[in-house]
């Protein structure tokens, strides 16, 4: 794996993990421009003059994004097992194979929710978009890195085959129920669906 992409992976899994640092209060108009900052270069870059640049972009562009779906009032994102299939967001990630590129997924999938959500102008807990934006990471980091993770595998699959919108009502459901059953029909709003 090139330098550059261990460096994002690591950035990026670190931006899953809360941290007092972050700094406080991210617009929208900021979040906007990090989620532009990672599209831009999360996917790597080919000299190595460039990775490093790329990689504290990602790096930078990961916390902003985490730090607005954590704490606006604008969105809402399941953060759940039923849509994080490749991570375990309460255990984390550092003990599973591939856990770099698992963080940096996570950080694609926050990216995805964060700007449908403020194109659309209302929440959607749905991890449809999200999806959309980590498959699209997952398929590079496949054919520049042959990376597999089989949770990010079987959403392919389902999109491949038309099927991954139909699955993301159905995972949405799923934990909608399991929030229900944590803390009854009405759960206090955290910002982030999914998470009992």
């Amino acid at each position: 794996m090139p330098r550059f992409l261990l460096l994002a992976c690591a950035s990026a899994l670190a931006a899953a993990l809360p941290s007092p640092a972050l700094a406080s209060g991210v617009t929208r108009a900021q979040v906007l421009e990090a989620i532009r900052a990672f599209e831009a270069n999360a996917t790597g870059a080919d000299t190595p003059g460039r990775a490093a640049e790329a990689a504290d972009a990602v790096a930078k562009a990961s916390n902003t994004i985490l730090k607005f779906a954590i704490e606006s009032d604008d969105v809402v994102v399941d953060l759940g097992p039923n849509a994080v299939t490749w991570c375990d967001v309460k255990k984390g990630i550092a003990d599973m194979p591939h856990s770099g590129e698992r963080g940096l997924l996570l950080a694609a999938y926050l990216s995805g929710c964060v700007k449908a959500q403020l194109a659309s102008g209302r929440q959607d807990a749905n991890p449809f978009e999200g999806w959309v934006a980590m498959l699209r990471l997952y398929r590079a980091m496949k054919m520049r890195e042959d990376v597999t993770i089989p949770e990010a595998d079987s959403l392919l699959s389902r999109q491949m085959d038309g099927t991954l919108r139909e699955y993301a009502a159905s995972a949405l459901a799923r934990s909608t129920e399991a929030l229900r059953k944590a803390y009854g029909d009405k759960p206090a709003s955290t910002g982030l669906a999914g998470q009992p």
